[in-house]
Order: structure tokens, then sequence, then C-alpha cells
């Protein structure tokens, strides 16, 4: 008897646990016309999930400050709190995600319902309450919404709010890390430079940034640094004074050109592209369609952050006789039939031996020069079945 009755409390015990574990991972709260997913943390209540529940009447989202008495201090999926890096796909606070699978440019949105709902929400109310955002919580959201930034809320911040463009962002002027100026994303010096936050044609720098950059880690991420392609997008000029001493990244997925003041003594600008002084690496290259024309006074083609990337396939890059080095023409995105036009009659040296994809790259140089070339870009072993150079003399 008293078997029977220990296995009956056993049983009871574990019922119960396990309805209070199924309660506690499924906790939701309704208000208005928007349902919330949430979890309870040692901090406070930990959103996870909004989802609109209508098509009308959701142009503005005002996230609750307490759910159920408890104060509300984190936003963002549970998944891309787990993610290793930055770039997986990983689901976004609205439980969207938008995926390249075949890295093809054809993307595919998650849950398209859902998308149009949120396409309607105009603005984004942040309770001053959140101090916590996870590293892709509003990062596929579209263009032209309003939105805050409360004053805790310090990390995770620069991928997610220059990859959306705004149609108006209020940063908390008791924020420790981040401003609004002139369209940028600063740091609260001034001095830092994180990216561009509304579409505008042209985007002149304030005169208080010494240095470009796209950001710190995400926090927690082992890979997957901040800097990536949308941080400049939107803009079409980006006017730098002679104060910036540094710049550290630029790979726009859209063609951004660059003016930098005459007086700059570390940077230069031509027909918008930008390079280095001081050594003469290609920072930005301004492109216009599918040919790459290297500006004169550029000395280095190397690992800057995605300086001829982003479009790919090229038809024909210009290299000028000024040129010395070059990183591996698979990292120029050359199209599989381009033209290299080299005015140098010294051959750059090739910084990294082939890897790209199958080419058939035909390269015209000066007269007597062909024997110097064959010799210092020749083609071997596992790339010369794929990798075909052809120099025609002009």
């Amino acid at each position: 008897m008293k078997k029977l009755l220990y296995v009956a409390m056993l049983f009871f015990a574990v019922a119960i646990t396990c309805g209070n574990t199924e309660k506690a991972a499924a906790k939701t709260y309704k208000a208005g016309k928007f349902k919330y997913q949430y979890k309870n943390t040692k901090k406070g209540v930990w959103i996870t999930k909004i989802t609109p529940l209508s098509s009308k009447g959701i142009s503005k989202l005002d996230i609750p400050d307490k759910i159920k008495g408890k104060k509300v201090v984190k936003l963002g999926s549970t998944g891309d709190e787990k993610a290793f890096d930055l770039f997986e796909d990983v689901r976004d606070l609205f439980g969207v995600v938008i995926e390249d699978p075949e890295g093809d440019g054809i993307y595919t949105i998650s849950n398209p319902q859902i998308y149009k709902r949120v396409a309607k929400i105009k603005k984004i109310k942040i309770p001053s309450s959140v101090v916590s955002i996870t590293p892709k919580c509003f990062i596929y959201l579209q263009d032209g919404k309003e939105i805050n930034i409360p004053k805790g809320v310090e990390k995770n911040v620069v991928y997610q709010f220059t990859k959306p463009k705004w149609k108006k962002l209020k940063i908390s002027s008791k924020n420790k890390k981040y401003k609004v100026k002139n369209s940028c994303l600063l740091s609260k010096s001034g001095k830092t430079l994180y990216g561009i936050v509304y579409k505008k044609k042209r985007v002149v720098v304030p005169e208080t940034v010494t240095k470009i950059e796209s950001g710190p880690y995400p926090e927690g991420k082992e890979s997957g640094a901040a800097i990536h392609r949308y941080a400049f997008s939107g803009c079409e000029t980006l006017m730098i004074h002679k104060n910036v001493k540094k710049i550290e990244c630029f790979d726009s997925a859209s063609s951004l050109k660059v003016e930098v003041d005459s007086a700059n003594m570390y940077y230069a600008s031509k027909d918008g592209s930008v390079y280095n002084k001081k050594n003469g690496e290609l920072i930005l290259l301004y492109r216009t369609g599918d040919v790459y024309h290297i500006p004169d006074g550029v000395k280095v083609m190397s690992y800057t952050y995605g300086v001829l990337g982003s479009g790919g396939g090229v038809k024909k890059i210009i290299i000028p006789a000024s040129v010395e080095k070059i990183r591996d023409f698979s990292y120029c995105y050359v199209g599989k039939d381009a033209i290299c036009v080299c005015y140098g009659k010294e051959p750059p040296v090739l910084m990294d031996k082939f890897t790209s994809a199958a080419i058939n790259l035909t390269v015209y140089i000066p007269k007597g020069c062909k024997a110097a070339y064959e010799s210092a870009w020749k083609v071997g072993g596992e790339y010369q079945d794929r990798i075909k150079l052809t120099f025609i003399e002009q």
C-alpha cells in the first residue's frame, strides 16, 4: 500500500513539474492588436517574439514596459541569442528571417504574411526599461519607420540600426554610447562614425569624426564582425573632411561615392574612390555598371573590406601603372569571361595564389611585356584546369 501511495505521489509531482515547465516555456500576453511571447528572467521580462494579430490598426507599436507587473528588460529571439555568429540566419523579434540559401542573391522570406503586417508598422516605441536587445532583433524591418534607442541599450546597436534606413531614429540623450548627427550614427564623443541611418543623397560627415568603422563585435559572438555591407547604403555621396585619420571599413552594397577634403593628410579621393595617401592602398572603389576603373595613384589592391566585392561578375577591370600589388582576382569578383587592362610595364605582384572559381581572363598589357606577365602571373597546380589567362599586347 505504501509503495502504491509513493508511486502515485511521484506521478503527481512529475505531472505538476511538466505542467509548470510547459507553462513557463509558452508565456504569452496580448495588448491591443499585438501578441507578445516572453520569458521571465532574474532581471525581468524578456520579450522573445511580437506578433501583429491583424493587418489593420497596427501603425504604432508601443512595446509594454511591464508584463504582469514585471519590468520588460530585453528584446529579441532566443535563437538569436544562441547563434554562433552574426551572419547566421536567425529570426528577428517578429519571427521573420530573410534567407539567401543558394548565395545567388535570391532571397526568401520565412513568414511573408507577418512580414507584410510588419510593413504597416510605422512607429515603434521601445520602453526605457529595456537595457538589452539581441543582435538581429530589428534587422529585417523595412525602411522608413520611426524607432528609438533607450538610454540603457549600449550593445548590439550598430548592425541593426544602420541596415534598415529609418524615417526617424531617436537616441536617448542619456545613452552613453551613441548619438545621431547629420544622418550619421556616431559614438557619444562624436569621434567615431559607424554608418548612415537615413536615406540621403548627400551626407556630410561631422567635423568631430576622426575614425570611420562599423562598430564592435556583437556581444558574445566569436566570429562575424559587425563590419557589414549595409552601413553606408542609402547614401549616394559621402563627404569626408580633413580631420578623419583612420578608415576601417567601407563595404557598401550600393554604389557609394566618397569625396575627401584635399587637406586630409591620410586619405585622398579620385572619381569617387578612396585610397590611403601613406601606402596607396585602395579603401573603396566607386563603381558604376560592370567596369571597375582603379584610380591612378592606387598602389595596393588588397584586404580592404569588400573593396571590389558586392555586385559580382565585373566584365572589365582597368588597372593603372601605379598599382604594385594585387590580391587574387577572386576577390575582385571578376566575371567568367572578364577583361583586364593593365597599363604597367612591370606586372603587379599577386599577393595570393589563384583561388577563384573558373574564369577565362583576357589581359591586355603594354607591348614587350608578355613574358614578364606570363611569368609573374603563372597559374599552376590545381588551378590550371579552371583558370585561363590570355595575354594580349597592345
